[in-house]
């Protein structure tokens, strides 16, 4: 299982037109073992269909990603059919890095950025640019696993409005 360190933001105005960066439409679906606290999310991204297991939030992450088939995507989906996000995402170039902008489409005015990084030094140097909103990051009801299950908590509803 590999570790991923990572911020996340909330975006209230985006400053430039996304349209003109690469972007992937993306849908998931999430199943969680509140046992483990480990979140399973079945993703088809584009032509790629894979299967993540996350354990919860925070800066940094354990995950573990694999390549599944589309019929093995189609047979796990319907599992959790109706805990799912849909999106379009972003990669716009910033500073060295790739900030990954989340424009969801079943909640078309929530919008995040994350940014992923080598090192837990180098996450807390990031300088952070000026159309980020509230740091997300140790949040658990802004995961997109928690999102997926249940919804926009009401901390979340009043970050955004």
């Amino acid at each position: 299982m590999a570790s991923e360190i990572e911020r996340k933001f909330l975006i209230k105005t985006i400053p430039m037109d996304v349209e003109q960066f690469p972007h992937k439409e993306i849908i998931q679906w999430y199943l969680n073992d509140s046992s483990t606290g480990k979140s399973i999310r079945i993703r088809h991204i584009w032509d790629e269909y894979k299967i993540t297991r996350k354990k919860w939030y925070g800066l940094i992450r354990e995950e573990m990603e694999v390549d599944i088939s589309k019929e093995e995507f189609d047979q796990l989906r319907f599992q959790v059919e109706n805990h799912f996000l849909e999106k379009t995402r972003y990669y716009i170039p910033h500073d060295g890095y790739t900030i990954e902008l989340d424009i969801y489409k079943n909640l078309q005015w929530f919008k995040t950025a994350e940014v992923e990084f080598t090192s837990k030094r180098e996450a807390k140097k990031f300088v952070v640019p000026a159309w980020f909103d509230e740091e997300l990051t140790k949040t658990r009801e802004a995961t997109n696993a928690y999102i997926a299950n249940h919804g926009l908590s009401d901390e979340l509803i009043s970050m955004i409005t």
